[in-house]
């Protein structure tokens, strides 16, 4: 799993989905919100089913920059909790 940031308080998971999907199958995109503004907190949590698609996207797409922000993706140091009643999926990383 990734993170991002330097993401505009406006950017959907729908922008950031269409951004990353292009290096591998995505398990999740999540824009973490602040819960008292309900706005974006400027980070996101990325997943991919393969740590080669990963890997490609954190070296790709690190510096570039989406709808005039540019945006840094450093490999995610914990993993967001999961409140799925699915069987948990491994994290890549």
């Amino acid at each position: 799993m990734g993170s991002t940031k330097g993401l505009s308080f406006y950017k959907s998971e729908k922008t950031l989905r269409a951004a990353f999907e292009g290096f591998g199958e995505l398990v999740e995109v999540k824009i973490i919100m602040d819960k008292i503004s309900k706005r974006s907190k400027g980070y996101a949590f990325i997943e991919y089913t393969t740590e080669e698609a990963a890997s490609a996207a954190l070296r790709e797409m690190n510096g570039k920059i989406i709808n005039g922000w540019m945006i840094v993706v450093d490999v995610a140091k914990t993993s967001p909790p999961r409140y799925s009643r699915s069987q948990s999926r491994p994290a890549t990383r």
